[in-house]
């Protein structure tokens, strides 16, 4: 009999038990979101008010798990909305799930209600977006359709509710914009007393966090993390290199609850792995330097993302009136333009009656990568290159080393930043390099 039911066409009914278990409210609610809300019946206008807020503040080690069960929400008036109204309720937490669409169901009770087909309140919103959710009027989910129909409709955005006063500054080359390198499509403006970190995620919304300088010493800084929507001020630590070319290297410790320098900035507080590297902020708007090689070079590559012809084929012969016999991918970096590695897939090798090499009218360099910063580091050095028309990431990460009078290795990360364990000699494998070069010196001097 029961196969006879369509799963297409059922209508789930909601059970609540009536002495509910309260669930921590992390998962569905945590920090201040200030709402607009509007009804299907009641109005149809929307009340916007800046102060009507759902606040899910979780304080953890409280000795009251209850306050880490419960949320807010704050209803304000608004002046233009007639049947808007002031009030606030509060609920508790019975939990979540989520169905087979995205659909995100959370389930709640109205401490301040006594009739149970309005004490239980269902919230639908979304896995991949939580800035829309409904409502439901009474005891049952099935009056939700989706985070945009329903009885009761509210437009979320996180506010930042926590104020922590600045109490040092970092140093002066370090404001600008720049590049995370440690995270994913990561932005980080930086000015005397404060670093702003907006993170990009590949799905949801931007994530902003702020970070205020409270107290430094030599290289280390403490600062106070706030992030937008969160109730809790957490402390960590800076190890800051001081800012080398376009670039600035720095480590952070782990989260603390109280800002007690000496142990927020304790050097236990890093990482103890015994190879650990630090990471590096990229500036948005880099300046070229001289590279750390300098001549030509023939190269050999290996990987999963080769060089190859970047502008197409050019139609043979270059010129008409001269004949190329030999033919080399070639890398140059040469005193005309010493910041500037070039690469030319298909250069012709040949030479002219005087041993110099001939120069084709047509010829077109494939690579312009511009050196931003280079350094020593684990007995091996690492060049940052800037290609602006490098369609995956405009940084690329190097770590080289001379092998031997005319011979150079290079290898490639697949990120924008250098692995751990990554060393010139590795092997190419998906988990490790995307690109490894040698070159070999081509004994010849810039035209």
């Amino acid at each position: 009999m029961c196969k006879e039911i369509s799963v297409k066409e059922l209508t789930l009914d909601t059970l609540f038990n009536l002495s509910p278990t309260y669930q921590n409210c992390r998962q569905s609610f945590e920090g201040i979101w200030q709402f607009a809300y509007e009804y299907e019946t009641r109005f149809t206008a929307v009340c916007n008010h800046p102060f009507s807020n759902i606040t899910a503040c979780q304080r953890p080690g409280i000795n009251f798990q209850i306050e880490n069960q419960r949320f807010y929400m704050n209803y304000r008036k608004c002046h233009d909305v007639d049947s808007s109204f002031d009030a606030q309720y509060r609920y508790a937490c019975l939990g979540q799930w989520v169905a087979d669409n995205g659909n995100r169901y959370i389930v709640a009770v109205n401490m301040g209600e006594e009739q149970n087909f309005l004490r239980f309140t269902c919230f639908v919103d979304r896995t991949d977006q939580d800035l829309l959710m409904t409502k439901s009027r009474t005891a049952s989910c099935s009056e939700l359709k989706s985070a945009r129909e329903g009885y009761e409709q509210l437009r979320l955005a996180h506010v930042k509710s926590e104020t922590v006063l600045p109490s040092c500054k970092f140093p002066a080359d370090y404001m600008g914009v720049w590049y995370n390198t440690a995270n994913y499509d990561s932005e980080v403006t930086i000015n005397d007393t404060h670093m702003i970190e907006v993170t990009k995620p590949n799905q949801g919304k931007p994530e902003t966090v702020y970070y205020v300088c409270d107290e430094s010493k030599g290289t280390r800084y403490m600062v106070a993390k706030l992030g937008i929507g969160g109730c809790q001020v957490d402390y960590m630590c800076f190890d800051f290199v001081r800012r080398h070319h376009s670039v600035i290297r720095y480590r952070q410790g782990r989260l603390y609850p109280l800002g007690d320098f000496r142990s927020v900035c304790t050097w236990s507080s890093f990482d103890n792995n015994p190879r650990w590297k630090y990471q590096v902020l990229v500036s948005v708007n880099p300046v070229a330097i001289n590279c750390p090689i300098r001549g030509m070079f023939f190269f050999e590559q290996s990987g999963q993302t080769r060089l190859t012809v970047r502008d197409g084929v050019t139609k043979f012969p270059f010129d008409p009136l001269l004949e190329c016999t030999k033919r080399n991918q070639q890398l140059s970096i040469c005193p005309d333009s010493p910041d500037t590695i070039k690469i030319d897939m298909n250069k012709c090798d040949t030479l002219d009656y005087r041993a110099r090499n001939v120069n084709y009218k047509y010829e077109i360099l494939d690579y312009k990568w511009r050196c931003i910063a280079w350094w020593s580091e684990d007995t091996n050095g690492q060049l940052y290159t800037y290609d602006p028309e490098d369609g995956f990431s405009k940084y690329r990460c190097w770590v080289y080393q001379r092998d031997e009078y005319g011979q150079i290795s290079l290898s490639r990360s697949h990120k924008d930043s250098c692995g751990l364990w990554q060393t010139p000699h590795d092997d190419v494998t998906p988990e490790n390099l995307n690109l490894k070069l040698v070159l070999k010196n081509a004994e010849r001097q810039c035209n």
